[in-house]
C-alpha cells in the first residue's frame, strides 16, 4: 500500500505535458483492462517519473486518480469478506472433472 502512496505522490507532482497526459491515458487503460492486481502494478511500473517541482495538468491528476480507483478496485475484488455469513464463491468446473 506505500507503494501505490508513493505512486499516487509521484503523479501528482509530476510535471506532464499533453504527450504525457496521452502516454498516463495508455498506461490507465491497460491498468483497467486487468484482472488481476499484479497485472495493474506492472503497468503502473512505466509511468514517467517526476521531472522537477512543477505540478501535473489538471487532465494528469484526473488520469492518475483513475488508475488508482481501477487498482483499488482489483484489491477490493481480491480481498477475502469478513463476513461469517456470506456465501461461499461456487466454482465453476468442465464437465467430466471434479
Amino acid at each position: 500500500m506505500l507503494r501505490l502512496f508513493v505512486i499516487c505522490v509521484a503523479l501528482a507532482v509530476c510535471a506532464c505535458a499533453d504527450n504525457d497526459a496521452k502516454r498516463l491515458e495508455t498506461i490507465r487503460d491497460e491498468i483497467c483492462a486487468c484482472k488481476t492486481p499484479a497485472c495493474a502494478e506492472a503497468a503502473l511500473d512505466r509511468v514517467p517519473k517526476p521531472k522537477g517541482n512543477t505540478p501535473a495538468s489538471p487532465r494528469a491528476q484526473k488520469v492518475a486518480r483513475q488508475m488508482m480507483d481501477c487498482l483499488a478496485e482489483l484489491y477490493d475484488r481480491e480481498r477475502p469478506t469478513q463476513d461469517p455469513d456470506a456465501e461461499e464463491p461456487t466454482v465453476i468446473t468442465a464437465p467430466g472433472t471434479k
